[in-house]
């Protein structure tokens, strides 16, 4: 079970990542958006992302039970390393080539992942 959390989380956290702008509520709200990215010239595009990182948190006592911090290259390599190389999610169809989709993520810059809190522990997933 544990085998399968990572890939879950990942690919649930691109699909909230990358859904938003693929599916405007408002083309308006976004064109204002995309305009006012496009006219700021101050903004500097973020640094890429160097650490992958995963926190549990014991809800009880406060306490780290897991605490898991590794190079973003290494997650690549092992990604190279993998069986299959893509993730497939149940019997859909398509699937998600894991190279690419780290090399998205790292290029995105730091960035939460995703948390999950739950009654005795709290999951969190993210870039640094």
């Amino acid at each position: 079970m544990k085998k399968i959390i990572l890939p879950v989380v990942l690919t649930l956290s691109l699909l909230l990542l990358f859904g938003g702008p693929l599916f405007p509520e408002n083309r308006d709200d976004y064109q204002v958006i995309k305009k006012a990215v496009k006219d700021n010239p101050v903004v500097e595009p973020a640094k890429e992302a160097r650490w992958f990182k995963i926190l549990v948190t014991d809800n009880k006592t406060g306490k780290e039970k897991v605490k898991v911090t590794m190079p973003l290259t290494l997650v690549e390599i092992f990604a190279r390393c993998a069986d299959s190389k893509e993730l497939r999610m149940g019997k859909y169809q398509g699937g998600l080539n894991l190279q690419e989709l780290l090399a998205e993520l790292k290029k995105v810059g730091p960035l939460a992942i995703i948390e999950i809190n739950e009654e005795d522990e709290t999951v969190k997933v993210w870039l640094e």
